[in-house]
């Protein structure tokens, strides 16, 4: 079978792509060597903050992303999909007073549209959102998003399977490729021309695209490094939830010293972050770790979780039951931005990766534009072009 685009990878970049190819109308295979979302994207829970960094920098078309998701929302497999994928202000309190300081000189520099989002002194903070332990002021953010990633990709493969223009491989050992040639792969002498090959099948691509994420899939010539994350699941005693309930401030301010109803609202980043779709499944992520030993949770991430929480809350890590840990891997390029370009040396080869710890955010934005490349009805920009590195 002969498709127009074989995309390699199934978390975020891959299936988005997909489905934004699908809607220009061509066919599209997208290989999965394991189950859609089982990489990074498969994270339990996260959260789409266009307030990027350590200091809370307005992200890189931050906006433009967030309204992306806006559209997606409206319209089918997105629009059935609200379990999943819920509004939520974010709130960046800062716990250190030069983190504090040049937060808000961000702010300032980034000119934030009005209602997009607020600069909240210590006492405002303290005031609106007593759960939070003192600080020394933070950022606001009105639109932001809490995300189930793994069932958010599954929602929209199984709308995927119902179009005759798409097929998936979903664990396919028989593939294993490796750069330009791979084993199960082969290039003809017809350059936009790709060969699936395995075992029991065959499938034909003209273009090839990598959406690999962390996988060590494809090396050449893609700068950046592998980052491993771990996020610490868990629940809260009921006398945690149930202190308060909501009281009324005044027309224009709720205070609540509950973690159900708050986290139903918000959700906190803060050298970390803390989320919850429903408010009793609570996520606390995540490590940013460059040196690892081991793919799998460790008890070291577990304590580094626990001490963000604490951080947050005054013994908040004492209060938690039924925890668990997930641990995964990133893409990271060196100046934190994707890269979405076609391989130098190889024709018809695209790689799209990187898009690290803003892969909710800009995952949407960015497929988007490749989709309108590819079909030849956009550009791709400088800031994601291989180019940049020279």
């Amino acid at each position: 079978m002969r498709f127009d685009y074989g995309i390699i990878g199934g978390g975020l970049s891959g299936c988005l792509l997909a489905y934004y190819l699908i809607q220009q109308g061509k066919r599209v295979l997208l290989v999965e060597r394991n189950t859609v979302g089982s990489g990074a994207s498969g994270t339990p829970l996260a959260i789409v903050n266009p307030a990027t960094g350590r200091f809370a920098k307005k992200g890189f078309k931050s906006l433009e992303s967030i309204a992306q998701i806006d559209a997606l929302k409206q319209i089918s497999p997105f629009s059935n999909a609200h379990d999943l994928i819920q509004n939520r202000g974010i709130i960046r309190p800062c716990f250190d007073a030069e983190i504090a300081q040049k937060t808000h000189q961000n702010y300032l520099a980034d000119q934030w549209e009005k209602g997009v989002a607020g600069w909240m002194s210590a006492e405002e903070i303290a005031e609106r959102f007593p759960l939070i332990n003192p600080n020394f002021g933070g950022l606001i953010v009105h639109n932001g998003y809490v995300v189930n990633p793994k069932m958010y990709l599954q929602n929209l493969i199984n709308w995927l399977k119902d179009h005759s223009n798409f097929s998936l491989l979903e664990e396919y050992e028989g593939f294993n490729s490796q750069s330009h040639k791979p084993d199960n792969t082969k290039q003809n002498t017809d350059p936009n021309y790709w060969v699936f090959r395995g075992d029991d099948i065959e499938m034909q691509a003209n273009i090839l695209i990598h959406c690999t994420g962390a996988e060590k899939i494809i090396n050449a010539k893609i700068p950046g490094v592998i980052v491993k994350g771990q996020i610490l699941q868990f629940r809260l005693v009921d006398s945690a939830y149930d202190e308060t309930t909501v009281q009324v401030i005044t027309d224009q301010i709720n205070q609540t010293n509950n973690w159900s109803s708050f986290l139903r609202e918000y959700a906190i980043s803060a050298q970390g972050y803390l989320c919850s779709l429903d408010g009793r499944n609570l996520v606390m992520g995540s490590t940013y770790e460059h040196q690892f030993s081991s793919p799998k949770p460790d008890f070291k991430g577990t304590q580094y979780l626990k001490n963000k929480l604490d951080r947050i809350h005054e013994n908040l890590s004492n209060k938690i039951v039924q925890e668990s840990m997930w641990a995964g891997f990133r893409f990271s390029t060196p100046d934190r931005m994707p890269i979405i370009d076609e391989i130098p040396t190889y024709r018809g080869h695209y790689v799209f990766r990187g898009l690290g710890s803003k892969g909710l955010l800009h995952s949407h934005y960015y497929t988007k534009m490749l989709s309108d490349y590819l079909c030849g009805i956009g550009f791709l920009s400088k800031e994601v072009r291989l180019s940049r590195f020279k």
